[in-house]
């Protein structure tokens, strides 16, 4: 009796092979999985790493007070101006002289001219002013680099004489040389056109302001256009700087608390914002905001530190800054992520002056001794944070805080913008408008299709439905951003019609069916499908030959504006109504096929028991037929979502790729497939914009996982429900 049940030794091992083929290609599937979310997860890692600080070279210079320290662009040359008058290069490998020049005089003051990094400003015990230049000619000699050190002077050998004065900044363009000096209650601007031979001292023009308060530093604001007046007590007055007319007072602020002290105050990199160091221990971020009585200085984020700040050190191409204290103690921020990346000791005290190189790899330090010392820093993505991926936040130029997606800046004064709040918006939104269209219509059409076409129809309009599902998403991409948004735009109102009255009509003649004799309907029992096609066509034609008359009498002539004015919702040609349509259409196959197989399948004994107990067929259905194939219908809801979270090549065609939060149906978005695919290939390799991608690549990996997961447990559930029907 064994040898006649048993399996043949054949057929034993075709299963055990193909059980094991299935076992492995299953393993083999979770693993590729799991190799995609870790490779995804080691590009974006480092994005949230801190900043390393490593102690470097320490070199013995002549002792003398230094009043500035500087590095070259290519981090080889240092440069220190003494207040001796003294000026030395010295190589940053081994501290070796470069080069020195001598002034001739001491110096009271020198300042780093803003916006060039090779231009100092140095004003001598006397009141004499004049600018140097620091310049780093390459020569080559077959395969020998020669490096070269000098400064010129940009008013040759000329010096300004500016008087005793409590504080002067300088503003340089390719073309003017600002100067503004602090005298008392008195603001002096000059300023200095370029001539043929370079600048001269002859005829500068000028531009006084009488103060109402006492002044002790004076800073010029981004392009010039403005200037910060700083006060003892810790005020800041802005000095608009009109190109014609006399300069005009904006407002007047506090940057430290009553009673509190200014201990230090640095411009950040374009001079929008100002770091104010009080006696507090904390630094705190202002820039100047439009309200509707003008600017007025507003404090955006503070940074709270252990000790009191003795310097603020910003990063010359960056909107970072460090900070160091009487201590030795180092902290490294970035002022938009609100992040603090390091914080370290330094190996000596008593540091005069320090620099960050502008590759914001190097700090330099020095001392009145001569000794000079490097750190080496690794910061390579201070700008990312989770709230500044997630949470708005107040970006310079801005009113309030924002969500804002920007991955490039027109200007170097400002920074790219990473929030993914606005592309995982757009990327629901999207999804949202074509599951709106599309799941009805893909529901309805299996329920119908599996129960109630006749088998000779239902034979064709399945497979020829499941083709559809292999037309290139690419060609309804174009099809919808060159023809369809066009068309919509030109007949909005014949659209929201067809939307709005076309399945009311259908419901309309469906009833008027109903109600007709047997001896009428019977013999087209199984084809009202193909009956309903003629209405289809009427209803729209019907509806673009009505558009215009529409237009006039409901809309004064100008839908578009009609919705604009009366209902604020903007515009643009192509938006979510278009998308969804055209990504309907792709999800609508997918979302049929599954849900149709899973209604045709339920067992024909329980329809058949429900239609003996007296049930029709609409209750059979309802009861009977959509409860068991419940899990399945589920299953193709959720892959359906799955297509349209992941849709690149409709949305990227369909819409304006603007990254916007507005839930307006006549609005475009930006989705994180779309967005990938159109910055990925200009992107920098291992920058910050290419990590964040990466991460917007794993974000939307991991929504798409979280949907196929909660599709399977709620599809399980409904499985153990209603299986036992």
């Amino acid at each position: 009796m064994e040898n006649l049940t048993a399996l043949p030794r054949r057929r034993r091992l075709i299963n055990a092979v193909t059980s094991r083929v299935v076992a492995l290609g299953g393993a083999a599937v979770i693993g590729a999985i799991a190799l995609i979310f870790l490779y995804l997860l080691w590009v974006v890692a480092p994005v949230f790493a801190g900043a390393d600080v490593e102690p470097g070279e320490q070199y013995q210079l002549s002792a003398a007070y230094p009043l500035l320290i500087d590095v070259n662009e290519t981090d080889e040359v240092g440069l220190r101006i003494a207040q001796s008058g003294q000026v030395e290069f010295f190589d940053l490998t081994d501290g070796s002289p470069r080069g020195q020049l001598d002034l001739g005089r001491s110096l009271h003051k020198v300042k780093h001219v803003f916006p060039a990094t090779a231009l100092y400003a140095v004003q001598d015990q006397q009141g004499n002013l004049n600018v140097l230049q620091a310049r780093y000619p390459i020569s080559f000699d077959g395969d020998t680099r020669t490096m070269v050190t000098r400064f010129d002077y940009l008013f040759d050998d000329q010096w300004l004489d500016v008087g005793e004065v409590q504080d002067f900044d300088a503003y340089f363009s390719d073309t003017t040389f600002s100067l503004a000096l602090l005298e008392g209650r008195s603001l002096r601007i000059q300023q200095f056109d370029e001539a043929e031979a370079g600048f001269g001292l002859e005829f500068p023009k000028e531009r006084r302001i009488e103060l109402d308060h006492d002044y002790e530093r004076v800073l010029f604001g981004p392009r010039g256009t403005w200037l910060y007046l700083i006060g003892p007590t810790g005020t800041v007055t802005l000095i608009d700087l009109p190109r014609r007319g006399p300069p005009e007072q904006l407002s007047r602020s506090r940057l430290v608390p009553e009673n509190g002290r200014l201990l230090a105050i640095e411009p950040l990199l374009g001079r929008h914002s100002l770091l104010v160091a009080d006696d507090q221990q904390r630094v705190t971020q202002w820039f100047a905001v439009r309200g509707a009585f003008g600017y007025a200085m507003q404090q955006v984020r503070h940074f709270t530190l252990d000790e009191n700040v003795a310097q603020i050190l910003p990063e010359p191409r960056r909107k970072g800054f460090a900070t160091l204290d009487a201590q030795g103690g180092l902290h490294l921020f970035y002022s938009t992520s609100g992040r603090e990346l390091a914080d370290e000791t330094l190996r000596e005290t008593g540091v005069e002056r320090a620099v960050i190189a502008p590759r914001s790899d190097l700090l330099l330090t020095t001392s009145s001794s001569g000794q000079v010392s490097l750190y080496h820093m690794h910061n390579e993505h201070p700008d990312i944070s989770w709230g500044a991926l997630w949470s708005k936040v107040w970006y310079e130029g801005y009113q309030e805080p924002v969500y804002s997606w920007q991955s490039s800046s027109a200007d170097n004064d400002f920074e790219a913008k990473f929030s993914l709040t606005p592309l995982l918006f757009g990327t629901l939104k999207a999804a949202f408008y074509a599951m709106l269209f599309a799941t009805p219509i893909a529901i309805m059409g299996a329920l119908y299709t599996a129960y109630f076409m006749a088998p000779v129809m239902r034979r064709v309009i399945k497979p020829g439905i499941e083709i559809m599902a292999a037309l290139p998403t690419v060609i309804l991409g174009f099809l919808a951003g060159l023809w369809l948004a066009p068309l919509i735009e030109a007949n909005l109102s014949a659209v929201i019609t067809i939307l709005l009255v076309l399945p009311a009509g259908i419901v309309l003649l469906s009833f008027i069916w109903s109600r007709l004799p047997d001896r009428i309907t019977r013999p087209f029992d199984g084809w009202y499908g193909l009956i309903i096609v003629p209405l289809l066509i009427l209803g729209v034609a019907a509806a673009f030959a009505l558009g215009p008359v529409l237009e006039d009498t409901f809309f004064g002539g100008d839908s578009r504006n009609w919705f604009l004015e009366v209902m604020g919702l903007d515009y643009d040609q192509r938006n979510a109504l278009v998308v969804g349509l055209a990504m309907g259409l792709a999800v609508i196959p997918t979302i049929f096929s599954i849900a149709e197989d899973a209604i045709y399948g339920v067992p024909t004994h329980l329809i058949n028991g429900s239609l003996a107990l007296g049930a029709t067929r609409w209750q059979t259905l309802i009861r009977v037929v959509v409860l068991t194939a419940s899990p399945g219908i589920f299953s193709a809801v959720m892959i359906g979502l799955g297509r349209a979270v992941g849709e690149t090549m409709i949305v990227l065609m369909a819409t304006g790729n603007t990254p916007v939060m507005d839930l307006n149906i006549f609005q475009g978005m930006r989705t994180f497939a779309a967005n990938i695919a159109v910055e990925l290939p200009e992107s920098e390799v291992d920058s910050s914009h290419y990590r964040i991608l990466f991460l917007a690549a794993l974000v939307l990996f991991m929504i798409t996982f979280l949907f196929n997961t909660v599709a399977e447990v709620v599809r399980q559930r409904l499985r153990t429900r209603y299986g036992n029907l």
